[in-house]
């Protein structure tokens, strides 16, 4: 009789062992990726960026000829938003994000991404309500639109809904985007209104983190340097918003979009930031610091631009001598420089840049400090 409980009571001991002994459940975490050609990738591709990891897996949002269709899922590799224009695999961000985040989550997790970009796009391009009329946007964009059935943001919100279904959360927003027009607090107000409409539509209550990467810097000599002070005040406007540094991410010879090792360092700090916000004990790299610390003040000195009522002249007005004032349109081409000569008032001629309807100004003081004001016909 001893015996019989004996072998019972090492049953349910085996029993219990197995119980407890059981693999964590598989968890699937989706991360939504939005912006124009940096986040599309422009780093031509290496060895190394073409061995897959079993456990990042990418979303497909078009169709292409290397084989992926609308709503499927496929290990992630270069070329995740799409197939580049004349290299089929180019990196992006959001490679070395996913790479980073499998390398520091549980084996049980799965990230995933569902990346959607247009090269040049504003950030009403994902707005539902004004996206980006046919009659605005250039010739060349037209077929990057047309991939998403000229509806970048119906199309991001349907394959989300589809992965929750299918088991995934939702833990996060990437976003590279702003080289276009994140030069007022226009921007960040914009980017508030997409996530909102996004979980509004996914009846979604969780707010996400939403990581913001920086254009390149000025320390890489960036032509778009002058959108990272509005990229840095994300958080005042977002609280769950937070920049991500480009400083010491190199440049291709553009100095508009990253190179490959530009893309992949970018890429970790995404993942970084996204683990620190989740817990994790990491540090950040030495050269993570926003361009706003770097000489890029916003608030070097105090300066007005305005422009008069026939949009035909830009009145600068400083508390400081100012040297001299760089003209740059809308994409980020400097058009021109106007020498002020150490004025603290100065009249600007635009009229011979009627086809920009948006102009930088970059304006320098004689003592060598710069503040950037956008300036709308």
């Amino acid at each position: 009789m001893k015996t019989k409980y004996l072998i019972q009571a090492m049953a349910l001991g085996i029993a219990f062992m197995s119980c407890t002994d059981k693999a964590p459940k598989e968890e699937k975490y989706l991360y939504l990726c939005i912006g124009q050609s940096n986040m599309v990738g422009k780093g031509i591709v290496a060895p190394e960026d073409t061995i897959p990891e079993p456990r990042f897996l990418s979303l497909s949002a078009t169709n292409a000829d290397d084989g992926r269709k609308i709503g499927e899922w496929r290990l992630a590799q270069s070329g995740n938003c799409r197939p580049g224009e004349h290299y089929p695999m180019q990196v992006s961000p959001t490679d070395y994000f996913g790479r980073t985040m499998v390398e520091y989550l549980p084996e049980n997790v799965t990230v995933g991404i569902l990346q959607v970009g247009v090269d040049g796009c504003p950030m009403r391009m994902f707005d539902r309500e004004s996206q980006f009329p046919d009659s605005i946007h250039p010739d060349w964009m037209e077929g990057q639109i047309a991939a998403y059935d000229h509806d970048p943001h119906g199309r991001l919100v349907s394959l989300a809904r589809k992965a929750i279904n299918e088991g995934w959360t939702i833990k996060g927003l990437l976003v590279h985007q702003g080289e276009t027009d994140a030069y007022s607090d226009y921007w960040p107000n914009e980017l508030l209104k997409v996530y909102n409409q996004i979980r509004e539509e996914l009846e979604v209550t969780d707010e996400w983190p939403i990581l913001v990467g920086e254009a390149i810097g000025i320390d890489q000599n960036g032509v778009c340097a002058h959108a990272n002070p509005t990229l840095d005040r994300v958080h005042d406007f977002i609280p769950n918003a937070y920049t991500i540094s480009s400083y010491g991410c190199e440049a291709s010879e553009d100095d508009l979009h990253f190179s490959a090792a530009g893309y992949r360092k970018l890429g970790r700090r995404y993942a970084v930031k996204m683990l620190q916000l989740m817990g994790y004990d990491i540090e950040t790299d030495p050269d993570f610091k926003l361009q706003i610390e770097l000489g890029d003040p916003s608030d070097a000195f105090m300066v007005d631009a305005t422009i008069d009522n026939k949009a035909k002249t830009i009145t600068v007005g400083s508390i400081v001598p100012v040297a001299s004032v760089d003209l740059v349109s809308y994409s980020g081409e400097k058009l021109e420089t106007i020498n002020i000569e150490g004025q603290k008032v100065a009249t600007i001629d635009i009229s011979k840049y009627d086809a920009e309807d948006r102009i930088v100004l970059n304006i320098h003081s004689t003592d060598g400090q710069t503040v950037n004001r956008q300036v709308n016909r």
